[in-house]
Formats: structure tokens, C-alpha cells, sequence
């Protein structure tokens, strides 16, 4: 697994709605290319060391991670990466700087073979309400046993302003399943990014993000990311030792697509809910 790590200085004239843009477009791009297996980005965290360092201190980092380094390489050429920079650049002013490299901890991405390669699905919803109301009901997870029908109960097991470990408890294709998930919570960009640390019995890894983007005072632009791929088989071939892995793949691909749109939908019905009026019991 080789990652590429970029680090940037924006200017201070580049709004944050710009930046998030900027690296929205570029995971499109990176995903879409079918060459990138992962991809992240968020603020650089100042330290008070930040303000004698010498040369270039970032202020917002990405990464994104391929099979090899062919791969890659292969990516480094796709003349719409280039494009893409070229664009920007004559849009916004920054400084970047990258290093390729392995993954020296071993904990960025998830081992993946060809065998079982992960997917990446983004859904979104124009939700008509402020952004502020969106991410409220967001970061309450806890309200998720009421709002998303499948979910039953959401116990909080840790806690802090910019994390949530949580154990969910929900109804997956008729059978109740049962699961840790950890929440990175980051208010400034109004981003969660979620991962499962204590599987779902079919899944091997899960993860991926809500983002809130304001459109306007009033309106906001939900969207809900997953990066995800079945457990890998057991010694007699199967799943969970139910289902062939390909039978899996089918239908965790199959309930992702009908949660997220059902999920969006309940945030969007949740926080368009007329200011004043009583939740449901």
C-alpha cells in the first residue's frame, strides 16, 4: 500500500466553504478513478511551536492511499488530476507540498486485496433548513434510535466534543445485529467521520462521513459517504457462515444504497421539523 500525503497553506483570503470544495472535488476525482482505495483530509492542529517554526506550516492536510506505487503513478497522470489543479490554482492562492510513502504505521488503511476490494458510495439531499439545525441533529446520536426506523438503541459508550464511541443495536435485513462504531467529530468543518471498531458480522471494514455544507442561511447540503467491504470468508468459504462472499458483497452494496437514502431522509424530515414542534416519543 503506497499513501500520498499532501500538506497545504491557504491563504488567509480562502474562505472555508472554498476549501471544502476544493477537496471535495479532488476525492471525486481520486475515487472515481478506481486507482485510489481511500482518501481523508482535515485541518492542520497548531501547536504554540507553530508560531516560531521556519519554513511552510500547513493549515489543512490531506491523503489517499493506492494498491502500489504503479498505481499511483497511473493516477499522477490522469490528465483531469491536472486539470483539476490547474483550475484551482487560478482560482485560490496556496502552497502545497506531497511525499509518497508507505504505510509506516499500518494503520491508515485497511489490508485490501484484489479479491475483496472496497467500495465507495456518496449519497445527498438538499435539506431547507439552516446548517445549524443540521448538525444538531447529526451529533445526536442518541436520537438516532428515533429517527432512523432500523435503529433500536445507541448507547454512548465514550464521549468527548470531538468523538463519540457508541454502540448501536439495529435491525439489518430482519435480524437484530449489533455494533461499536467511533465518531471523529469536527464542528468547524461540520464533518463526522465514522468507522466501525466492532464489526457488523458480515462487514469487514466501515467507515465514511456526513458532511453538512451550507448552501445558504437556509439551506444545507447533506451528504453521507461509506467505504466499505465484506468480511473475508472463513475456512469452509463462507461469510458470517452463512453467505458466499460474493452473495455478501450483493447484499451489504444492496443495503447501503436503501439506508443512506432512508437516512437522509430522516435528517432531512427531522431538521425541517417546524421550529417548536413536539419530536415523537
Amino acid at each position: 500500500m503506497i499513501i500520498h500525503t499532501l500538506v497545504y497553506r491557504f491563504a488567509d483570503s480562502v474562505d472555508e466553504r472554498q476549501r471544502q470544495q476544493f477537496f471535495t472535488e479532488l476525492e471525486k476525482i481520486a475515487l472515481g478513478s478506481g486507482l485510489v482505495v481511500r482518501f481523508g483530509y482535515g485541518p492542520h492542529h497548531r501547536l504554540p511551536v507553530d508560531d516560531h517554526a521556519q519554513g511552510m506550516t500547513a493549515n489543512a492536510v490531506a491523503q489517499f492511499a493506492c494498491r502500489d506505487l504503479e498505481a499511483l503513478r497511473a493516477f499522477s497522470d490522469l490528465p483531469h488530476v491536472h486539470e483539476h489543479i490547474g483550475a484551482w490554482r487560478s482560482r485560490l492562492e496556496y502552497e502545497a507540498a506531497y511525499a509518497n510513502h508507505d504505510d509506516l504505521l499500518g494503520l491508515a488503511v485497511p489490508a485490501l486485496t484484489k479479491e475483496s476490494p472496497m467500495h465507495h458510495t456518496e449519497h445527498t439531499v438538499t435539506v431547507d433548513a439552516p446548517v445549524d439545525t443540521v448538525w444538531d441533529v447529526l451529533v445526536d446520536v442518541e436520537g438516532y434510535a428515533r429517527i432512523f426506523p432500523p435503529t433500536q438503541d445507541v448507547t454512548i459508550l465514550e464521549e468527548s466534543p470531538k468523538h463519540q464511541i457508541a454502540r448501536l443495536v439495529v435491525d439489518v435485513n430482519g435480524e437484530v445485529q449489533s455494533w461499536i462504531s467511533r465518531r471523529d467529530i469536527d464542528a468547524d468543518r461540520r464533518v463526522i467521520a465514522y468507522r466501525q471498531l466492532e464489526n457488523a458480522p458480515m462487514m469487514g471494514y466501515m467507515g465514511g462521513e456526513w458532511r453538512a455544507l451550507p448552501i445558504d442561511e437556509r439551506t444545507t447540503q447533506l451528504v453521507l459517504t461509506h467505504d466499505f467491504k465484506p468480511r473475508d470468508p472463513d475456512a469452509d468459504g463462507l461469510v458470517a457462515g452463512k453467505f458466499t462472499y460474493d452473495k455478501a458483497d450483493e447484499m451489504i452494496k444492496a443495503a447501503v444504497e436503501r439506508n443512506s437514502v432512508a437516512d437522509l431522509g430522516a435528517v432531512k424530515q427531522e431538521a425541517e421539523k417546524p421550529a417548536g414542534e413536539d419530536s415523537p416519543a
